[in-house]
């Protein structure tokens, strides 16, 4: 998905790690309307937390009724420098993009795109939708060295499911250890991060693993999350910090609860609009380069409208 017009900055914002911050806190997230029907709650970035690791943003929308989407619309936009996850927990959308592409969009299957150097795409209603619409978009910065890398899409259909105490867990991304066994999710990565996804019906305990080296957030996508001494509800995230190795989470009967965590990066990136970049030179020849329909980002060819336009830089990047 695309972030507005009123998301974009004058300039882009430096997103640097919080790794050295121990002390866990709660970060509710940001109500922002996305379209008249749809309202997505942000808990990444935001004045007080930047970054987890590598994630850059997170987007928690819906539930949203079937009437109000099927006619969900988002036109091609741009995007360098990042991953992008769109996670469902229900409904159906479809994914267009430059590579030539369109992938139905469906729960509990990854669809994971690649930036990389440039790349574009577009998000629509699937033809028949039966389900309300309810998820999260998440992205993941690339490392610098990273970056400009080849563009790519890649579809997994499914992901390593399992316990962890009375919780069921699907790993989106990275590794898990779970007691004696190692669990590997096949979703292509390029830095040390972790997305794993907590569900459970009724009350639950469990004992999460960490790396130390890690920073970690846990957010609420529905349910109580007790951590800590502290209550965590829906729309609020908790932020680890680092140099933890477990962690015991007390969830709430009908809780779901995202684990998102990564190494810090070194120095920051900086973010504007739908551009991730630790140099910001490049930012601003995206933004040109793609206004002009420079040939770096392609077409989506299956799109019938117009694509959307990059909002104007009105100052330079500072380093």
């Amino acid at each position: 998905m695309t972030r507005t017009k009123n998301d974009a900055e004058a300039q882009p914002t430096p997103c640097e790690s919080e790794h050295l911050r121990h002390e866990a806190s709660v970060v509710p997230a940001l109500p922002r309307q996305l379209t008249p029907k749809m309202r997505v709650f942000r808990s990444l970035p935001q004045r007080n937390l930047r970054m987890i690791g590598p994630w850059c943003f997170v987007d928690h929308f819906g539930p949203v009724p079937v009437a109000d989407y099927q006619q969900f619309d988002v036109a091609p936009h741009p995007h360098i420098g990042l991953q992008t996850i769109t996670w469902l927990i229900s409904g159906q959308l479809l994914h267009q993009d430059s590579l030539g592409y369109e992938q139905p969009l469906i729960a509990k299957e990854l669809n994971l795109m690649t930036a990389g150097r440039g790349i574009s795409h577009a998000e629509v209603a699937a033809p028949h939708v039966s389900d309300p619409l309810h998820g999260l978009q998440l992205w993941a910065a690339l490392p610098e060295s990273n970056e400009q890398t080849t563009p790519r899409f890649d579809h997994y259909k499914e992901l390593p499911q399992f316990a962890i105490g009375d919780a069921q867990a699907t790993l989106i991304v990275g590794d898990y250890e779970n007691g004696d066994r190692r669990y590997h999710s096949p979703a292509l990565q390029f830095h040390p991060l972790l997305a794993l996804q907590l569900q459970t019906p009724r009350v639950a305990v469990s004992q999460l693993h960490l790396e130390k080296q890690f920073e970690y957030g846990l957010y609420v996508v529905s349910g109580r999350l007790d951590c800590l001494g502290k209550t965590i509800q829906s729309h609020q995230l908790l932020f680890l910090g680092s140099g933890r190795d477990r962690l015991t989470v007390e969830l709430a009967a009908d809780t779901l609860l995202l684990v998102l965590g990564g190494e810090p990066f070194a120095k920051p990136v900086h973010i504007w609009w739908n551009f991730v970049s630790s140099q910001p030179e490049r930012i601003e020849r995206a933004q040109q380069e793609w206004n002009v329909g420079h040939e770096r980002f392609g077409q989506v060819a299956n799109y019938r409208g117009e694509r959307l336009l990059a909002p104007e830089l009105t100052a330079k990047i500072k380093e």
